[in-house]
């Protein structure tokens, strides 16, 4: 079996500059409109934001430490002068470029979320507790109701995802209305 053909031609600077020009797993309308506003609430979305930005924070610092590694290991085989050493030296080169795509990636989607965070006042964990009620009558009822209009589960998929973007209203069945008010009468005699 013989070597690949030199591709290197293809791959000019320019073009691997595009990667990190276009590097973010998700956009910024994805993030707000399917990740975030897939809940009902405020208390919800608040939470989610949260959690997003929880998750970014704990893969950033850990790619932060596996890089640290990686360039110790790098600079250990390097050392050694052995000639498969220096290939492997190379591929955690390469390792080290893809982790640096992948940090510009999260550190867009940390911007995005923390400029969504900052529309949000402060909920306590108290505050979204108590939401609960709202907010799971809310996605029940919304899914129970897209169900039934739907032919198929990605058809009911499909509405919520036009729902979350805004492309399509939803109503609450009166039941549910009442039964929100409700609760939020509850809550507000405990308070």
């Amino acid at each position: 079996m013989s070597n690949l053909p030199d591709f290197s031609k293809y791959f000019t600077p320019d073009i691997v500059a595009l990667f990190a020009e276009v590097s973010q797993s998700r956009s910024n309308f994805q993030i707000e409109k399917f990740v975030i506003n897939q809940h009902a609430t405020k208390e919800m979305q608040y939470f989610q934001c949260i959690l997003e930005l929880r998750t970014i924070y704990y893969a950033i610092k850990t790619q932060e430490l596996e890089n640290k590694k990686t360039r110790v290991e790098i600079d250990r085989l390097r050392a050694t002068g052995d000639e498969v050493d220096q290939i492997e030296a190379q591929i955690k080169e390469l390792n080290l470029e893809q982790a640096q795509l992948h940090a510009v990636s999260l550190f867009r989607e940390l911007e995005t979320l923390t400029n969504i965070l900052q529309t949000y006042p402060r909920y306590t964990r108290e505050e979204i507790e108590k939401g609960q009620a709202e907010y799971w009558t809310i996605r029940l009822h919304r899914q129970a109701e897209l169900q039934k209009i739907s032919a198929t589960p990605n058809e009911a998929a499909h509405l919520e995802s036009l729902i979350q973007i805004g492309a399509l209203q939803y109503v609450l069945p009166e039941e549910a209305q009442t039964q929100i008010k409700l609760e939020k009468e509850k809550r507000n005699e405990l308070c």
